[in-house]
């Protein structure tokens, strides 16, 4: 059973996996544009309804102005920073509360102070149903945004979500929190419930091993010769610059 997918990939693959679910609801934590990139935007399309989460308020103008789900401009986090601000690092798609961001290729080319919230609070306040998707992509603040996330609470049928693999800890998070890996497509990966989750078989198996074991003490190496050696160039604010979908 194959595991590992290119991030074209992608769009079809949730089209197979929610094929049986006609008007289901969504929560796209980093929404970013309207469509490109968009992990919500086909499903929008398909009828869905949900919550688009955007922290920069020109963005999340775009979102309200081009999408029918509802969007909040604020930046998901834990329960600790919930109802202050926090400084978040201006590159475009790859904006970061870190400075030194996800890319040694890319530098902020500005700073923006931005409201926290808990998902938690963001669902309640959205009166969310049963979650079947939630897609987080958020530069390396993913685990903080599930701390301020009960997944035993809202219980989502799929989460996608970014993960440069650089270490397990988001991984193992996700495991405590009864969930199990499915599959990687280009730098995200797949998790469903774990007594939902189907067998990998000997081929996946050895992939994931391969992917996150093997794999991971030499993408960090490689990051750290990175910023040793490239010298970073500011981007676009709408640029999606990502040379790292193949780590």
């Amino acid at each position: 059973m194959r595991t590992l997918f290119p991030q074209d990939a992608e769009t079809e693959l949730k089209r197979v996996f929610f094929a049986n679910t006609d008007r289901g609801y969504f929560v796209e934590v980093g929404a970013n544009l309207p469509r490109d990139g968009s992990q919500t935007f086909d499903l929008e399309g398909r009828g869905w309804t949900g919550v688009l989460v955007e922290p920069q308020a020109d963005l999340a103008d775009g979102l309200r102005r081009q999408r029918s789900a509802r969007v909040f401009a604020a930046a998901c986090s834990s329960r600790r920073h919930a109802g202050g601000f926090m400084t978040l690092h201006l590159a475009g798609g790859h904006s970061s509360f870190d400075a030194k961001l996800n890319l040694a290729e890319v530098k902020p080319h500005g700073a923006v102070a931005v409201p926290v919230r808990t998902l938690d609070e963001i669902l309640i306040e959205a009166q969310a149903p049963a979650i079947d998707f939630v897609s987080i992509d958020v530069e390396g603040h993913e685990l903080d945004v599930l701390d301020g996330f009960d997944l035993a609470r809202w219980q989502p049928h799929l989460i996608l979500i970014e993960d440069l693999l650089l270490h397990l800890r988001l991984h193992r998070y996700l495991q405590r929190a009864g969930y199990r890996w499915l599959r990687r497509t280009g730098i995200n990966n797949w998790y469903v419930p774990t007594d939902k989750a189907p067998s990998l078989g000997w081929d996946g198996r050895w992939q994931f091993f391969n992917k996150f074991y093997l794999g991971t003490p030499f993408r960090r190496l490689r990051m750290a010769w990175r910023r040793l050696w490239t010298v970073p160039r500011f981007v676009d604010s709408q640029q999606s610059y990502s040379p790292l979908n193949q780590l």
